[in-house]
């Protein structure tokens, strides 16, 4: 949607004469991601200053590169981020930087590998077949209420081996009171202390205690039961260090607290909101089905199937391009830095937005349009390596992002044999740039059976 960005720095940003830095944040606050976008020409590095913290605005894959690679050891995460996401997950792999995250990620990482991963494809499949079962052609539903269910089932499956239907709904609503609360946290610069008992405190607390005593009960559970086990807890439990040294019981707990919340919620609004896009495109839906009836014949899809399934990879990824679950990121400087000839003084959070990346019509021809076929012939082995980034990059990539791209495709192409979604004509629904990218209301859609249409 935006012009190409200059490739020099500006500095200072060609702001409106005398805007205070109150005005800014005011303005961010109003519209986060429409600030971006209005920012997005302005310069490679653009500088502001928000609450009294010099901000430097990142507008291009060079910047972030040297950001989250190049010297992504001095750039943790900023104040604002830690202490709203410290609040839910504690000091986990999501939370850490230097040796301790290190330490974390080589303890962890085993647990995403690849052939675990195909595994955890058949609960994938499985649950969106539990999920189908409780369709009815005409009956209109909410498409992201429906799929936070349907990823909880993934990932109680993945992560604990378990089935956590039971207690879906009060996961739900603890979820979504610990997920605001952070959210609090980090858009207020100042925040009340934590020991004050107000209504948002103490909703908080309880929430949280809620998703503690479930992590705990399916710890403590499977702890009697032994250790082993094919899906991450059983992993984790085993996980160690070079030094021998295991997770602590509260690391455990808080890196259970950060695959179930991260890969619950990210994935479920992509699923929602894929299927809302083709809905509104049947052009593009009509191309994925012929594709799924010539490679899958009706059967249930299997991750052996992914490879013959380009344009269903297609879908997904123009759907995280227009709707990306990590809309935007920042971190700070630890020492003083130079970027793109522009210096960055130590303490200097730098910020940049995926929302606005998406939409540079250098690399995405009519950004705003729905074009599944643009990632045919490589596009993403063309285009700049952080051009395209819906889960980040660099080291500090998401742990989880290659298990949510399994599942957000194997879902897909489950459903999308059983039911063509008719969606109700209007805007695009108003997404929230909250931790993550989600559905700021409902998404109503009409399954209708896929034989009756053809």
């Amino acid at each position: 949607m935006h012009a190409a960005p200059s490739d020099s720095a500006v500095l200072p940003p060609r702001l409106p004469a005398g805007l205070p830095w109150v005005g800014q944040g005011l303005e961010y606050r109003k519209d986060p991601l429409g600030f971006f976008l209005r920012y997005a020409d302005r310069g490679a590095v653009v500088r502001t200053r928000f609450v009294g913290t010099g901000i430097y605005l990142l507008n291009t894959s060079d910047a972030i590169e040297h950001v989250l690679v190049k010297n992504f050891r001095n750039y943790p995460k900023d104040a604002f981020q830690k202490r709203a996401l410290e609040s839910v997950v504690g000091q986990g792999l999501f939370t850490s930087h230097g040796d301790v995250w290190l330490r974390l990620r080589r303890m962890m990482q085993p647990a995403f590998h690849k052939n675990l991963l195909a595994a955890h494809g058949s609960v994938a499949v499985k649950a969106a077949n539990t999920w189908l079962a409780s369709r009815r052609e005409g009956e209109a539903f909410d498409a992201y209420t429906e799929m936070m269910a349907l990823t909880l089932d993934v990932v109680a499956g993945t992560l604990f081996g378990a089935n956590l239907s039971a207690q879906a709904r009060e996961l739900g609503r603890a979820m979504e009171v610990v997920m605001l609360h952070a959210q609090f946290l980090f858009d207020t610069p100042i925040p009340l202390p934590a020991w004050l008992p107000t209504p948002g405190q103490r909703r908080f607390r309880t929430g949280l205690r809620a998703l503690h005593a479930v992590v705990d009960d399916v710890v403590e559970r499977r702890r009697k039961q032994g250790a082993s086990g094919d899906d991450l807890l059983g992993l984790l439990l085993e996980a160690q260090a070079e030094d021998g040294e295991h997770l602590t019981d509260a690391q455990l707990r808080d890196e259970c607290l950060t695959l179930m919340i991260a890969g619950h919620e990210t994935t479920a609004a992509a699923l929602a909101l894929s299927l809302w896009l083709l809905a509104r495109h049947p052009e593009a839906e009509a191309t994925l089905r012929r594709e799924l009836a010539t490679v899958l014949g009706g059967r249930e899809p299997t991750v052996a199937d992914l490879p013959s399934l380009p344009y269903c990879e297609q879908v997904v990824k123009e759907s995280l391009r227009l709707y990306p679950p990590a809309w935007g990121m920042s971190r700070v400087a630890e020492a003083d830095d130079r970027m793109d000839g522009v210096h960055v003084p130590a303490g200097t959070v730098v910020a940049w937005s995926q929302w606005a990346l998406h939409r540079d019509a250098r690399y995405f021809p009519e950004p705003e349009a729905f074009r599944p076929e643009r990632w045919a012939d490589g596009l993403e082995r063309r285009i700049p390596r952080f051009a395209w980034c819906p889960f980040g990059g660099g080291p500090r990539l998401c742990i989880g992002a290659g298990s949510a791209l399994m599942v957000i495709r194997l879902v897909l192409a489950t459903v999308l044999q059983r039911f063509h979604f008719d969606a109700a004509p209007g805007p695009a629904p108003e997404v929230l740039p909250a931790i993550t990218l989600r559905p700021k209301g409902g998404i109503p859609l009409t399954p209708r059976n896929v034989s009756l249409r053809e």
